[in-house]
């Protein structure tokens, strides 16, 4: 869709964390056994016996759809048939290697419509459109025009237009020089068209959409014949409305026209050689209507002329085309997440061509938003989007459909962001050879998945691309990182510490190699899913030699779901006090004996030394409120909102490198909490965002010198209220928000003792910060469990901006 014209529905979630990530219909699935599948036959063979175990009412016989090759795999598509011969769009798609070996299943067995009747991969028949003649014997002429590159104002970094009527707004006649390769006649004189072998533009006559007299707002301007050399001058300011014959008239036809042929020729270019294996149809006069689109059915965009011409603005091409090129993909792009993911990544390759069009020219003008001209017309506001949406957080229970806003996140940004952050992360560090490596990867990435596919699974899946096409490069670790940000990938294991702070008063376990005590790094491993797992690996930490096998892989451990198991390693080398170690987990884990052991590797920060705090926490024993259900359609729940203040009136004037903020909050399920400091300045700060947790009890101080999310309020006004604010989403379970402190970390305590530590006198709570000792707070820590974690339409559709 060109851009949101409309008020945005908001999805709030009641039931939003019901299931965990691995709870979904949905799931990808990495065969132990290597098998060969050379063909469609051997592939449909291999799934049945896998899915052998399955009740033939799921899963009776399977029936090839389908199948696509991609640089590195090829791709079988299924429909799964029940035993009445029903598919209810069930799918399962069987990716091999270059060396035909299996190494990927993407399985949705669950039934997702209960129709079961495919209609969403009919194709319409009610349409009529026109097509240029094409010339006798013509051949491909590259010919010579000039076109907005991207667009007015990015061309001329010109100021957003205040004036909301494009009729009041003067276009420039500042164009780029373009060649772009037509069908021309082989007559004396040569009369070409708007086609080629890829690409062609049409005229619309009518289209109707379940409306009998929608034909008015399809305007027809007929197909443009030119002489080569007729299109060098073309020129927007010059079109005449009078004379449909003039070559000025087309100007929104050779935009379009030269964006997408350009955009095609540059996947091909990327190795993608046989994916359009049809025409590409374009009408960049569609409708009169303010809104573009991709009509998947019969393989066409549609632009539209309404608010101000789509085709002037490439990202609204571009957008559409990247529509085209998901389906030509994945045609039964369906259910699921698979309609926020489709404008995401649009919006991605829209703002990705406008970024590497301006790197080559060596500017940068709002990278960082796409259609920032068209999006600026029309009478209503929010025309544009943002490719730099930080805030946004996915729920893997939530379904994230087009244009949506889920719980204050707009699916189309959530999945654009983390792909565009990524890309411009990896330029800085690998320059201009990271745009082909980036969209080869992210392209590579939507093959293999299918109906009902969800961001985690794309996610995941672009992380297999990039593993196997650049396994000596960084792009996967920069993927990781913004995927995680926005809680894009499966969790599958959580690490926490047990506690923060390394109580060097405390005996550790006796060891053969360690009779003294330096103190001892404890920490929980979590399985969150609903499924029991095998686990094997080790741990190591930072600044000690060796490291401690948890499991080896021929005898795995097992971890139920649900369940946690604790690690323990005494230090050899005592650090200095104060000091951050970290602790390491390299693990491979699997939730099937059929299925590949998956690696994963974690990081987790421990203090050594117990903090000496200059202001104490406050006791609150306050209620956490839990969410309500709502009374509307369009707002099914509120959040429940709680508030808690700390006046801070101790000797620092200033926010400093030893800053702390310190909760304790008890919850049966922390995936509900959002948890965010607002300073005396107003500044806010998120400090917990939805993650999970391996029990009620959370207790955390969040140091500076931790938390890059703190850095901001470096110097900032340390006196006065300090407010946190807990924000629960689903409804059925409340909490109690027991303590609060804003602070500086005076020293740490780290003489070892057998008897309890004689710390020095600490100072008393004042009035405004209420009751809580720090001496019960230095017992409280000895017990802190968590510290600073690092983790690497059900209808055929009109794809619309």
């Amino acid at each position: 869709m060109k851009a949101l014209r409309f008020n945005k529905t908001t999805l709030c979630l009641f039931t939003l964390l019901a299931a965990s990530q691995q709870g979904v219909a949905a799931e990808l699935i990495y065969p132990a056994n290597e098998t060969i599948v050379s063909d469609s036959v051997q592939a449909k063979q291999f799934l049945l016996n896998y899915f052998q175990d399955k009740p033939n009412t799921v899963i009776s016989d399977l029936s090839a759809r389908y199948q696509r090759t991609s640089l590195m795999a090829t791709h079988y598509n299924f429909d799964v048939i029940d035993n009445q011969g029903k598919n209810c769009h069930k799918t399962l798609v069987l990716t091999v290697d270059k060396d035909q070996k299996v190494q990927r299943v993407y399985a949705q067995l669950d039934a997702l419509t209960g129709q079961c009747d495919g209609t969403i991969e009919q194709p319409r028949t009610n349409f009529d459109i026109t097509k240029p003649a094409i010339p006798a014997h013509a051949k491909t002429v590259p010919v010579t025009t000039q076109v907005y590159n991207p667009d007015p104002r990015t061309m001329n970094q010109a100021p957003i237009p205040t004036d909301g009527d494009f009729e009041h707004y003067t276009l420039p006649a500042t164009y780029q020089t373009v060649t772009m390769p037509v069908l021309c006649s082989t007559t004396a004189n040569p009369q070409c068209v708007l086609a080629n072998d890829k690409v062609v533009a049409v005229d619309i006559v009518n289209l109707p959409e379940g409306i009998a007299d929608k034909a008015e707002q399809q305007p027809q301007q007929g197909h443009l014949s030119f002489a080569p050399d007729a299109l060098t001058n073309i020129d927007v300011t010059q079109a005449s409305t009078a004379d449909k014959s003039a070559v000025h008239n087309y100007f929104y036809d050779v935009m379009a026209f030269y964006h997408i042929d350009h955009s095609l020729r540059y996947v091909e270019g990327l190795g993608f050689n046989h994916l359009f294996n049809q025409t590409v149809q374009f009408d960049a006069q569609g409708s009169n209507e303010n809104n573009s689109k991709y009509l998947n059915d019969i393989n066409l965009l549609s632009l539209g002329m309404g608010g101000s011409p789509d085709s002037l603005d490439a990202d609204v091409i571009l957008h559409e085309f990247g529509h085209t090129i998901n389906y030509f993909i994945v045609p039964d792009w369906a259910y699921g997440d698979t309609s926020g993911i489709g404008e995401g990544f649009g919006d991605y390759w829209a703002g990705m061509s406008t970024y590497r069009t301006q790197y080559q020219q060596g500017t940068s003008f709002e990278l960082d938003t796409v259609f920032n001209f068209d999006g600026h017309f029309g009478g209503k506001s929010g025309g544009t989007r943002s490719l730099n949406d930080k805030a946004a957080r996915y729920y893997p229970s939530a379904e994230y459909q087009a244009h949506i806003s889920v719980n204050g996140t707009l699916s189309d940004q959530l999945w654009s962001t983390p792909l565009f952050q990524a890309l411009k992360e990896a330029v800085a560090t690998y320059n201009a050879d990271a745009f082909e490596a980036m969209n080869r990867i992210i392209l590579e990435g939507l093959y293999g998945l299918g109906r009902g596919a969800k961001m985690h699974h794309a996610a995941q899946s672009i992380l297999d691309a990039a593993q196997s096409l650049y396994p000596n490069h960084e792009y996967s670790a920069i993927l990781r990182r913004h995927f995680n940000h926005h809680n894009l990938l499966p969790t599958a294991l959580i690490l926490a510490p047990n506690p923060q702070f390394i109580d060097t008063g405390l005996a550790t376990t006796a060891t053969p190699n360690n009779a003294t005590s330096k103190g001892q790094v404890n920490a929980v491993i979590y399985n969150p899913t609903t499924r029991d797992m095998t686990l094997s690996g080790h741990v190591s930490v930072s600044g000690q030699s060796g490291s401690q096998t948890l499991a080896t892989a021929d005898q795995p451990s097992s971890l139920k779901a649900g369940k946690s198991q604790t690690v323990n390693f005494p230090l050899n080398a005592q650090p200095q006090c104060g000091q951050r170690i970290n602790l390491t987990l390299d693990a491979s884990f699997s939730f099937d004996k059929k299925q590949r052991m998956q690696h994963v590797s974690f990081e987790q920060g421990f203090v050594f030394g117990l903090p000496k705090f200059a202001e104490a926490p406050k006791t609150l024993n306050q209620e956490v409120l839990d969410a309500k259900k709502g009374t509307s359609p369009l707002q099914p729940m509120r959040k429940g909102l709680t508030y808690a203040t700390y006046f801070n009136t101790g000797d620092q004037e200033s926010v400093g490198n030893d800053f702390a903020v310190i909760t304790h909050i008890s919850h049966p399920d922390h995936r509900e909490l959002k948890v965010t400091l607002i300073a005396p300045d107003g500044q806010q700060v998120i400090l917990h965002d939805h993650q999970a947790y391996y029990q009620n009890s959370k207790q955390t101080v969040y140091r500076l010198a931790d938390y890059p999310q703190l850095k901001p309020l470096l110097g900032s006004r340390m006196a006065g209220a300090w407010r946190l604010e807990i924000s629960d989403i689903a409804v059925g379970n409340s909490g109690q928000l027991i303590d609060f402190g804003v602070t500086h970390i005076q020293n740490y305590q780290c003489k070892a003792s057998p008897n309890k530590p004689d710390p020095k006198p600490q100072p008393q709570p004042n009035n405004n910060s209420g009751g809580g000792g720090s001496a019960l707070w230095l017992t409280l820590l000895a017990m802190l469990q968590l510290g600073y974690t690092k983790a690497r339409s059900a209808k055929r559709r009109s794809f619309k901006r």
